[in-house]
């Protein structure tokens, strides 16, 4: 059957073949990389990437994969292309072989590039019992759309869904309401802040006892910031962990969207006026999950173009914006969040030069590669100036709120995810894979005097869980606490501003399962799936 095809339609087959040959070498590094085929959510992420951020992360890759990737389909395919013109016998029997010899070739190559992969990074654990052909529905599923190249298909049918999905929210979000109030009056004007961070672990805050001082100007602050040491995330990709964040979704759901809105939109039926102010580069208004929450508040600033021909702004930008927006307002409660940078890659982007305290930040002849682990320590240094950085800029939002002495005001800082940096054996680097590093995330909250004596118990409560495991899903009902909103059919026990609060079983094993990753143990390495999905 497939000779007769290709008899009849040789070119036809070789742009098929190369095609496959090249999509099977991305599956082949996405697999190494992240433990988990090319899915719907892969391509979603592809698609709500901007330019700059896409070209970073591909000069990262290893040569051997862009050698593979470039020198060894394109002549194959160039030769088998050649030959299929011919009319009969032997040469097409000549080309099917190289095209065979292309597929097999790279898949063999793609396979046994990538360093530092091991049969660690492949660890299932399926307990004592006989498992074999035994999933069930939602197994069978992603078997499906993993098996290459048959569940492309399926595939490109989750991506087009999720797209479709995030056009219908934009409707139902108009029509939206929570029917959240003001659950008491106040002679004071109210001033909330909630500051996104973007790819900063938790375990690089010298608050958290991190053997380098990246936190100065916050400790300088003494009690009045506390930090949440022990703050996870289950998903570690910025389109399915910050909507967990802001919202109440399920921090175990891989859809791109939720039939509710964040909590922008119940401060805003309390009477808040709602402002976002972004870092991010916008990709296109509607284009992301995020995008959606964004679109709920008021007022909407990006300060960073999507062009990747301009260098853009840092997060310090984010503070005469914060500024602006409170002139704008001045007899209005405000609720604002900023959602910055941080320290996503490339991490010397994001910080001044001045601001490059750990050295070597950088290659004197080139860019430091994401997934080169011999630029390890350019790569520590420089994501080490994005965390004291991003102290002093938070330190500036904590003096502009200060400096509001007519206004009670707290600013809540979470970062979406952590990042990994070859920190075990497991070698890995960047995020979307779970481990410690990834799912740890920075969190910092910071009350005005006159708020910490007029709610002096949530914040005491909030100081108490300090110590606690917690989860960047108890977000939700916390900043509706700490705003003072009565939101209906809030999650029982689910705010950190409270004394009683539910164990977080969606982030419960991180700690353990680290304590033994590279000890051999199965089930120890086991991949994301929700991160990745």
């Amino acid at each position: 059957m497939q000779a007769a095809v290709y008899a009849l339609y040789p070119r036809a087959c070789t742009v098929v073949a190369g095609s496959l040959s090249l999509l099977a070498l991305m599956e082949a590094w996405f697999i190494t990389k992240f433990g988990w085929p090319f899915d719907g959510n892969a391509l979603n992420l592809v698609a709500e990437t901007n330019t700059s951020e896409a070209i970073d992360l591909l000069s990262s890759l290893p040569w051997n994969w862009l050698l593979v990737a470039a020198a060894v389909p394109l002549p194959l395919g160039f030769i088998a292309w050649r030959y299929s013109s011919a009319a009969h016998g032997r040469a097409r029997v000549t080309a099917r072989r190289l095209f065979l010899f292309t597929i097999m070739a790279l898949l063999a190559m793609a396979a046994l590039s990538q360093p530092g992969s091991t049969d660690d990074d492949f660890d299932f654990d399926v307990g004592s019992t006989d498992t074999t052909f035994r999933l069930d529905a939602k197994d069978q599923q992603i078997a499906l759309r993993g098996a290459f190249p048959t569940g492309l298909p399926w595939v490109l049918a989750d991506f087009i869904g999720a797209r479709r999905d995030l056009t219908r929210a934009i409707e139902h979000r108009k029509h939206f309401s929570f029917g959240a109030s003001a659950s008491s009056t106040h002679s004071r004007r109210r001033i909330y802040v909630l500051v996104v961070g973007e790819t900063t672990r938790g375990d690089h805050l010298a608050l958290n006892a991190y053997n380098r001082d990246t936190t100065p100007r916050l400790a300088a602050r003494g009690d009045q910031v506390i930090s949440l040491k022990r703050m996870y995330t289950v998903s570690t990709f910025t389109r399915l962990s910050v909507p967990v964040l802001l919202s109440r979704k399920p921090p175990e759901s891989t859809a791109a969207t939720f039939d509710e809105a964040s909590i922008i939109t119940a401060f805003k039926e309390a009477g808040f006026a709602t402002t976002w102010i972004s870092l991010q580069a916008p990709i296109g208004y509607h284009e992301s999950p995020v995008s959606l929450h964004a679109a709920e508040a008021d007022r909407q600033v990006f300060l960073n173009p999507a062009d990747y021909r301009n260098s853009g702004k840092h997060d310090d930008a984010a503070v005469p914006a914060l500024r602006q927006a409170l002139e704008g307002n001045p007899d209005r409660d405000q609720f604002i969040v900023i959602h910055l940078l941080g320290s996503h890659f490339q991490y010397v982007d994001r910080y001044p030069e001045h601001f490059a305290h750990f050295l070597p930040d950088r290659p004197d002849d080139r860019k430091a590669r994401l997934f080169n682990e011999q630029d390890k320590e350019y790569l520590i240094n420089s994501y080490d100036n994005t965390v004291l950085f991003q102290d002093m800029v938070l330190d500036e939002i904590i003096g502009t709120l200060s400096g509001r002495t007519d206004a009670d005001s707290w600013m809540f800082y979470t970062a979406d995810h952590g990042e990994a940096l070859f920190d075990d054996c497991r070698r890995h680097s960047g995020h979307g894979m779970a481990s410690l590093a990834t799912q740890h995330v920075a969190s910092v909250f910071w009350a005005s005097p006159s708020y910490a004596q007029s709610r002096s118990g949530e914040v005491a409560a909030l100081r108490s869980h300090a110590e606690s495991l917690t989860s960047t899903s108890m977000l939700f009902e916390t900043l509706a606490d700490l705003g003072e909103l009565s939101v209906p059919r809030n999650r029982p026990n689910n705010s950190l501003a409270r004394t009683e609060l539910r164990y977080p079983d969606e982030v419960r094993d991180v700690e353990e399962r680290e304590r033994h990753v590279c000890s051999g143990r199965p089930g120890n390495s086991r991949v994301d799936q929700q991160g990745s999905r």
